[in-house]
C-alpha cells in the first residue's frame, strides 16, 4: 500500500508565504506577494508555541497570533513585533529591539510593518542581494525611524524589517544599508 499524504490548503498558504519572506530579505527592496493581504499570512506562517510576539495597538491581529500558540511579550523580549510606524511616539517605542549578540545575532527580533509603497519617502538601498544600489519610495513610516535604524544596526547585530502593503511586501536585512534621500 502506498501512503500519499497530500498538503492541504494552509499548508500550501503558509509555505508560500514562507518562500515570499525568505526571498524578501533575499533580495531586498523588491516586492513579493503573500498569498493573502495583511499580516495574517505572515502569523500563521512564522508564529507558534516557541516564538514570542509584541503587538502595538491591534486587538484583531493580537487575536489571531494568540491562536498560533505564541506568546505575547513586552518589545524588548519579543522575537516578532508588529507595530506601526506613523509618529516619532511610534518609532521612540522600538528602541528596546533586541538586536542579538555577536555569540547568537539570530536571536534578533523581526519587525513587521504596515506602509505604502510608490510614494513618500525615497531611500537608497545598497548591500548584499542588491546589484549597485535600488531606490524604492516608502510612505507612511516616520523620518526618525530610518535615523533609529541606523543607529541600532552595527552588522551582524540588529533586526531584519518587513514593509506590508496590502498582499505586497518588501523585506529589508540588517545587513542593508539605507540612505534617506
Amino acid at each position: 500500500m502506498t501512503l500519499s499524504i497530500l498538503p492541504t490548503a494552509g499548508d500550501i498558504r503558509t509555505n508560500a508565504a514562507f518562500e515570499e519572506l525568505m526571498w524578501a530579505l533575499a533580495r531586498p527592496g523588491l516586492e513579493r506577494r503573500l498569498p493573502t493581504t495583511g499580516f495574517r499570512a505572515i502569523a500563521e506562517t512564522l508564529i507558534d508555541r516557541e516564538c514570542t510576539f509584541h503587538i502595538a495597538d491591534d486587538a484583531a491581529l493580537s487575536e489571531l497570533l494568540m491562536l498560533t500558540g505564541g506568546k505575547p511579550a513586552a518589545i524588548e523580549n519579543a522575537d516578532y513585533v508588529f507595530a506601526p510606524l506613523a509618529t516619532a511616539e511610534d518609532v521612540a517605542m522600538l528602541s528596546g529591539l533586541r538586536i542579538g549578540t555577536l555569540a547568537y545575532p539570530d536571536e534578533a527580533a523581526t519587525l513587521f510593518a504596515s506602509a505604502r509603497f510608490g510614494a513618500g519617502q525615497a531611500l537608497r538601498l545598497i548591500g548584499p542581494g542588491i546589484r549597485g544600489s535600488l531606490t524604492i519610495r516608502i510612505d507612511g513610516i516616520h523620518p526618525s525611524f530610518w535615523r533609529m535604524r541606523a543607529n541600532s544596526i552595527h552588522y551582524p547585530l540588529g533586526w531584519d524589517l518587513y514593509v506590508l502593503d496590502g498582499d505586497r511586501l518588501i523585506g529589508i536585512p540588517r545587513s542593508t544599508k539605507i540612505e534617506v534621500l
